[in-house]
């Protein structure tokens, strides 16, 4: 079962080329930094049958790329965020729900009227610099740097943060890095405990 675990932190966004020269970044950094422009559309149905359920589904451009991404069972706790996910490419912005393999997200979305009743209901829109960090041996990670925002019902919320996700190793490491992190930068970095699917739905509703 695919299981996504990162730790999230947000920062005032007068830091982002502050953390951009940390030192760490180039002591740790084992390929050249990856630059993308980011645009996904989150759907749910009007009464927020998925959000209730505790599904969260997007589809995703990258470049010309679309992905479908499905994320559930999550849970986080002081930034550090577990959940299950499943993501693969698609041709369009719509999800294509019947190549879904798991067999209990295949008979959640085999409802037809759920299926109809399916809408986009917010947006995302944001810069992703990602720094492939390996800072112990059998310790790799993702360290993702996210500026921009959320858009929903032409109301918009900021998205700064920092996204340090696990490629290798355990939770326990990447707390340890986390903290080794906040250490070294001179403003602090808050644990996240909503992630832009929940901030989204969060700004629905205000």
């Amino acid at each position: 079962m695919p299981t996504e675990i990162e730790l999230k932190l947000r920062f005032p966004p007068q830091f982002i080329t502050t953390i951009k020269e940390l030192p760490l970044l180039k002591d740790f950094c084992i390929t050249a930094p990856v630059e993308q422009d980011i645009f996904s559309i989150y759907f749910d149905t009007p009464d927020f049958i998925l959000r209730n359920h505790r599904i969260a589904l997007r589809t995703r451009k990258i470049g010309n790329q679309w992905l479908q991404t499905i994320k559930s069972n999550g849970t986080a706790q002081i930034g550090l965020h577990c959940h299950q996910e499943w993501e693969f490419p698609i041709t369009t912005e719509k999800p294509e729900l019947d190549r879904i393999k798991d067999q209990d997200l295949k008979i959640f979305f085999s409802d037809k009227k759920l299926r109809d009743s399916l809408q986009p209901v917010f947006t995302t829109d944001f810069h992703r610099t990602i720094y492939l960090l390996e800072p112990s041996e059998k310790f790799r990670l993702e360290f993702c740097l996210d500026t921009g925002r959320i858009i929903a019902n032409n109301r918009t919320a900021l998205i700064c943060e920092v996204e340090l996700e696990l490629k290798a190793g355990n939770s326990q490491q990447l707390m340890e890095f986390g903290r080794m992190l906040q250490a070294v930068c001179s403003f602090q970095l808050i644990p996240e405990n909503a992630s832009k699917a929940i901030r989204g739905f969060d700004l629905l509703a205000e």
